[in-house]
């Protein structure tokens, strides 16, 4: 295959060779280096091929043996050349197009990422735009390890980051905790630095399970934002039953506490309603780099509609995007109607959206136990106004204030001093 390519680059000749010693010419061509190939003898002839520079090569040989060709086929990328050598701007845009293609290839013109789930993209791509990476930089510029350690540091809920140059896109892969407290300890547990873990907000302890460091409540109590709920130090005890000395260390603990959130929402009965005719109208548009072009929609104006927008990426293969995005415009025409809910349909919508946020509560980690949220209905609104009581991780790590027990006996003597 590599060989027929360099045949072809390099151009060749398929010949008819006939005259009085036709043997004879084959032989000189081998003496002399000459390479033929794909050789067939027909009706006393023979036919074969060779490259440009061997024809040049056998006048001399010709004339010796008496024998005469004759040119059937030109093959190769020199015969097209000098069959198209006067349309020059054919050629210079090809060779423009080439220059240009690759001159995009240098570049970042797209950023796709994956396994998020409550950081959205543009939140991220957001970001990334701070810290210099965004469409159009240089992929020379682009420190991918750079990258992986921003997101992390940049957003408590990644754990793992990831980022790849395909083409010319720039894939960041994700992967969120939603234990946010759990992670914030193992990322302190890491980092080997005695910490305490204290209430990061109010509640009533549930449950304590301690591996590491000294409780200090039990179950039933309640506590507010920055009491301890365990100490990373233990105290050492001596003969006497006094503290001789601390051992630090990182606290680690499973607590759940009893909390409240408060949920308030409301919405009027009246509302408007989109009664679609069927109408729609399609205007398209493109944007390249920074500039975009949109052509105005033909059809009649419609005085009420839904705007629906689709972007097409133009890419070369599957990672080789361009800097180029089709626009299309979709306009729906609706005639908008006055509607009100019933009291029936009002509740129904309430108990909806407050199912809704009791699932994003779940699948944080919260446990549902009580549900007091009423639901009124009077002749111009619906409210929905109340608390639950779940059963959620509480407590975040925070470094461990260190004792020194010279200092602290020095201060006891103090103070049975100055009682005396």
């Amino acid at each position: 295959m590599l060989i027929d390519k360099v045949k072809y680059l390099q151009g060749y000749v398929r010949v008819r060779l006939s005259g009085y010693a036709p043997e004879r010419f084959l032989n000189l061509c081998s003496n002399r280096n000459i390479l033929i190939w794909n050789l067939e003898y027909r009706e006393g002839q023979y036919e074969f091929c060779l490259s440009i520079r061997g024809l040049r090569q056998l006048k001399p040989i010709l004339r010796k043996t008496r024998t005469k060709l004759i040119i059937l086929e030109r093959t190769g990328l020199p015969f097209v050349m000098n069959r198209y050598r006067k349309r020059k701007l054919f050629f210079t845009g090809i060779v423009l197009c080439c220059g240009l293609l690759y001159t995009m290839s240098l570049f970042i013109w797209k950023i796709e990422v994956n396994g998020n789930l409550h950081e959205t993209d543009s939140n991220i791509i957001k970001f990334l735009e701070e810290k210099q990476v965004y469409h159009g930089l240089l992929k020379s510029k682009i420190d991918c390890e750079k990258i992986e350690e921003e997101l992390r540091a940049g957003f408590e809920d990644i754990i793992w980051a990831s980022a790849k140059l395909e083409g010319t896109m720039l894939i960041i892969d994700v992967q969120e905790n939603l234990a946010v407290n759990q992670q914030a300890k193992d990322q302190q547990a890491r980092e080997d630095t005695p910490s305490d873990i204290t209430a990061d907000k109010e509640a009533e302890i549930y449950s304590i399970f301690t591996r590491q460091g000294t409780p200090k409540v039990e179950k039933g109590v309640k506590v507010k934002p920055g009491d301890i709920l365990v100490e990373g130090k233990n105290p050492v005890i001596n003969d006497a039953g006094e503290v001789a000395n601390y051992q630090y260390c990182v606290s680690d603990a499973d607590i759940l506490g009893l909390t409240q959130y408060q949920y308030t929402d409301s919405f009027p009965l009246q509302y408007e309603y989109k009664n679609f005719s069927g109408k729609e109208s399609t205007a398209y548009g493109i944007r390249l780099f920074q500039c975009q072009l949109r052509l105005p929609h033909l059809s009649s104006k419609f005085s009420a509609y839904d705007t629906i927008t689709d972007e097409y990426d133009l890419k070369l293969g599957e990672s080789f995007y361009l800097p180029c995005i089709l626009i299309r415009e979709t306009r729906r025409e609706y005639q908008p109607e006055k509607r009100r809910y019933t009291k029936t349909e009002a509740k129904q919508l309430a108990e909806e959206k407050l199912k809704d946020f009791c699932k994003e509560l779940e699948e944080k980690g919260v446990e549902i136990i009580e549900n007091n949220v009423m639901i009124v209905t009077d002749e111009i609104n619906c409210t929905a106004v109340g608390n639950l009581t779940v059963i959620e991780p509480i407590g975040v790590p925070k470094a461990t204030n260190m004792t020194d027990i010279s200092q602290e006996g020095l201060i006891e003597d103090e103070s049975d001093g100055d009682s005396d």
